[in-house]
């Protein structure tokens, strides 16, 4: 009997910790922003850094940024930059500064591996400044409506519906919500 529990703790120790990663071999993006300049794309991350201290974490961040033809050139870059893997499980945020349809539906395929539930904004104002408001990482989510905010979902269970984006900026050092922009219909 004794032969049998030993097996099985040693099965478990070898096997058991596939999935592991050390937290501090990983980097947790949990908002992204966006800017789309004539041919040009800007990218940031918003990397938390959650960090014990006596009885309570605390979060610090630290920011990426890159430039480039494409989205995904971007994402490229990044990967390149940041040492540890990227770990976008805990996106909460992609915040855009753009007034392009065709950059908001095509999300659905950039982030295609991804969580399929982060929040969508557009502003017309300095998207590193956005993400860089406040010490919260989940800041903005508390700021809109969430019956309407638009989350990422595939193209085909949005057939003949109209889709609204909430519009976000900063006045007068404040994040604030300005209203919705309707897409559209999200077949067109």
């Amino acid at each position: 009997m004794k032969k049998i529990i030993y097996i099985i703790i040693f099965l478990c120790l070898v096997f058991g910790t596939n999935n592991y990663q050390e937290l501090n071999s990983i980097s947790i993006i949990t908002n992204i922003g966006i800017t789309k300049n004539k041919d040009n794309y800007n990218l940031i991350y918003q990397e938390i850094i959650p960090i014990r201290e006596d009885d309570s974490i605390k979060n610090k961040y630290k920011y990426y940024s890159s430039s480039g033809n494409s989205i995904e050139e971007c994402m490229k870059k990044l990967d390149d930059k940041i040492t540890k893997k990227i770990y976008l499980e805990h996106l909460e945020n992609v915040i855009i500064n753009t007034d392009s349809n065709k950059l908001i539906l095509n999300l659905n395929n950039v982030f295609d591996n991804e969580r399929d539930n982060f929040n969508i904004y557009i502003t017309d104002d300095k998207v590193k400044n956005i993400i860089k408001y406040g010490n919260n990482y989940k800041y903005i989510n508390n700021l809109v409506d969430k019956k309407i905010t638009y989350k990422k979902v595939k193209i085909n269970k949005y057939e003949n519906r109209k889709t609204m984006i909430p519009v976000i900026g900063m006045k007068s050092n404040n994040l604030v919500f300005i209203k919705y922009k309707n897409l559209g219909d999200i077949n067109d």
